[in-house]
């Protein structure tokens, strides 16, 4: 794949990703903090979740804090602001890799 081609596709995740955070947020939540996030924390975000889904699916035993241990070093900003991760994960991973970390 060309690294033109790469870009439009992180840039229409990144958007994407934008879109599906407004979508899963609950309405008395602002998010207003992913205003903040740029397209190099985003794309390194989104491959340490691909990563995460795997090893979950894979049978690893995490949970929603470890994601977000790791997810707050990639990224520090998120800590401020409740359920952020929870709201990444949700936006980034298949369900049924999200199911298993939210009930862990």
């Amino acid at each position: 794949m060309s690294s033109y081609i790469k870009i439009i596709y992180d840039r229409l995740d990144f958007l994407e990703f934008k879109q599906n955070i407004m979508f899963l947020k609950l309405p008395q939540h602002k998010a207003d903090i992913f205003i903040d996030l740029d397209i190099s924390n985003f794309i390194n975000i989104r491959d340490f979740t691909m990563e995460f889904q795997k090893d979950i699916l894979r049978g690893k035993n995490y949970n929603l804090y470890d994601y977000e241990k790791e997810i707050s070093t990639i990224w520090p900003k998120i800590k401020t602001f409740p359920y952020a991760s929870n709201l990444v994960a949700k936006a980034l991973m298949q369900s049924t890799a999200f199911e298993i970390i939210s009930n862990n």
